[in-house]
């Protein structure tokens, strides 16, 4: 199965169209989007309508950037104990099928309203909660280990060493690890590699390949790359 996670850039806007196109070309089973927005996204979904997308989006509040999962297998929500104030960057779902529950994540920017360290939080607890079992955190991180990052360094990039000590596996780093790529860049031309799929312990030996397609980046079809990443589920 083939699972993806892209930032698509402030809902897609009349970029649309061409987002839709690179989906349906990929064809993931299951795919992560940050920066959805509910508006522009009915269009995006009525576009993706070939692949019979089950679909659980967070709601906001305003014209914000969500959080958006879609899974061509029936998914359910799950209730996680401790969730962050931004709750529209944050869907937590399972495949019962696969019996597999996904957290797709937006973590906001330390420059941003929300709250980034209560959002972490969040997520060590979701990872704590769930790592037991076949689970993945995936979407827009936003924070980076020092090799993933080129120039700047992420401060917050603590949380994420935590969670590797702990067991989880970065999926990419997993089948790269001697690659430097980078899926967004700052206005400085600092690179990071900001969209990552992290797995529990007991789902890190079904990840079989991952890859990043810089295309849609650097195109600009987004600022951000997307992630691919096959599991043989």
């Amino acid at each position: 199965m083939r699972i993806a996670t892209w930032n698509i850039r402030a809902g897609g806007g009349k970029r649309t169209a061409r987002i839709a196109q690179v989906i349906l070309e990929e064809r993931p089973g299951i795919l992560v989007l940050t920066e959805f927005r509910p508006d522009p996204g009915r269009n995006l979904l009525e576009l993706l309508q070939p692949l019979s997308y089950h679909v659980a989006a967070g709601v906001p509040t305003g014209a914000q950037n969500c959080v958006c999962v879609l899974s061509r297998l029936p998914i359910e929500l799950v209730a996680i104990e401790l969730l962050p104030k931004s709750l529209h960057r944050w869907v937590s779902v399972i495949v019962p099928s696969l019996e597999l529950t996904i957290l797709g994540v937006h973590v906001p920017n330390q420059t941003e309203i929300w709250n980034k360290r209560e959002f972490l939080d969040c997520l060590e607890a979701f990872a704590t909660e769930t790592g037991d079992k076949r689970s993945m955190i995936i979407g827009d991180l936003n924070t980076a280990l020092d090799e993933d990052c080129e120039g700047e360094k992420i401060r917050e990039a603590v949380c994420l060493k935590r969670l590797l000590a702990a067991g989880w596996v970065d999926a990419w780093r997993n089948c790269n690890p001697n690659a430097r790529e980078f899926t967004w860049y700052s206005h400085r031309h600092n690179g990071f590699r900001l969209d990552q799929c992290l797995v529990s312990p007991s789902l890190a030996n079904w990840v079989t390949a991952s890859s990043l397609r810089h295309d849609v980046r650097i195109g600009r079809l987004s600022d951000h790359s997307m992630l691919l990443a096959e599991f043989s589920l």
